[in-house]
């Protein structure tokens, strides 16, 4: 049974309602219909057409022609002109869209078979199909509305862990750090206290640690500063180490920088998780760390993810060479809603002075993080407290 893909009539129609009625495509623009949408080709030269003269001039039949000049169809316009009229634009264009969307699966399946009789590999195939679903995914008109401001009920950003060190919800942060700071210390305490005051299912990739250690410094913060039975967490914090390989998400090669077909994995993969905490940002970047554009385009790829989803995702990043300042692309820094850093607490000798705690400097918060954190510069323990010593000395 073949399935229909096109509707010439329903085209038709919704081209004749918007020359006589110019102003309904602004519903159809809102709703997101393009003129690649259009199966018939003086049907996409067509709308193509009207949009431009709806910002630009006027939509009348005599400068419809002109306009198009040699793409212009008589017959065909008489055709459009002659459709039936329509109340509901909107159903039509829906309708436009669904067929559309049936011819590109038409043609990615046509894709893949012809990959198998080329013997391509499974990453490859596997690759085109995550690309083409991403791409339905960002062109979602659920992904971008435009609505009137006036309708909009107004509401402060939403954030995480905030009695301790708050993350925006739906957002992309990033914990920046010189090395031996203990910005993973940092951050699996706070992974833990997400698990346990606020139940909070959380996923960590401490990608520079084995298991091992990661666990050892599990126990020590539970039992020395949270003061917490293990056994809370057991459902909740997942984590993955230096024993799994990393995935370089974006991947820069000799045809420019693309996203490797994993991300999309990655992404099913953590369906269930409302945090993601991933350790170090540069281990899975794969592209020029200093070019602003690849930098922009990798947290691009995990903020459409947090705000599409509702995850949480926070990156800890290195510090330049003898510095907490985030190494790299300034992008890195501009394109997430809030960074912390992380310092030494030294004496006026540049001594570190405090073993067990560390500086926090929120040095951006585009989302109010500031009114729960009480300061632009808060002391947090992240170390248990040594013990102290007494020496006896025996005659």
């Amino acid at each position: 049974m073949q399935i229909q893909n096109y509707n010439i009539d329903f085209e038709r129609a919704v081209l004749s309602a918007i020359i006589y009625e110019p102003e309904t495509i602004e519903d159809i623009l809102q709703f997101g219909l393009t003129k690649e949408d259009f199966y018939h080709p003086f049907h996409q030269k067509l709308f193509g057409a009207l949009e431009y003269l709806y910002e630009h001039s006027a939509i009348e039949e005599g400068i419809v022609k002109e306009h198009m000049g040699k793409a212009f169809d008589e017959v065909q316009m008489l055709d459009v002109l002659a459709a039936l009229p329509i109340t509901n634009i909107v159903f039509y264009a829906e309708k436009i869209q669904e067929y559309a969307r049936v011819r590109h699966f038409k043609q990615l399946g046509h894709q893949i078979l012809q990959g198998v009789e080329q013997k391509n590999s499974l990453s490859d195939t596997l690759h085109l199909v995550h690309e083409e679903l991403e791409k339905i995914e960002e062109g979602s008109r659920d992904l971008f509305k435009i609505v009137s401001l006036a309708d909009v009920e107004a509401s402060e950003a939403e954030f995480i862990c905030k009695s301790w060190l708050p993350f925006p919800k739906s957002a992309v942060s990033m914990v920046t750090a010189g090395g031996g700071v203990g910005k993973s210390f940092l951050l699996l305490q706070a992974a833990m206290r997400m698990v346990r005051d606020e139940k909070l299912k959380v996923f960590m990739w401490l990608s520079e640690d084995p298991l091992s250690l990661s666990k050892f410094r599990f126990e020590m913060i539970s039992k020395q500063i949270l003061e917490t039975d293990t056994a809370i967490f057991r459902n909740n914090l997942h984590i993955s180490g230096a024993d799994s390989e990393t995935i370089h998400f974006l991947e820069e090669s000799r045809v420019g920088v693309t996203v490797n077909s994993k991300f999309y994995q990655f992404k099913r993969a953590l369906k269930g998780y409302d945090v993601i905490i991933l350790d170090p940002l540069i281990a899975m970047f794969g592209a020029d760390e200093n070019n602003n554009a690849h930098a922009r385009k990798f947290v691009n790829l995990f903020t459409r993810w947090a705000t599409k989803e509702g995850k949480t995702i926070i990156f800890i990043h290195h510090g330049t060479k003898n510095s907490s300042q985030s190494r790299g692309a300034s992008a890195f820094v501009d394109a997430v809603r809030l960074v912390y850093r992380v310092e030494h607490i030294k004496n006026e000798a540049g001594e570190i002075s405090e073993d067990e705690n560390r500086f926090i400097l929120l040095d951006k918060d585009n989302n109010g993080a500031k009114k729960y954190l009480g300061s632009s510069k808060v002391k947090r323990q992240v170390f248990p407290r040594k013990k102290n010593v007494i020496e006896i000395e025996y005659e």
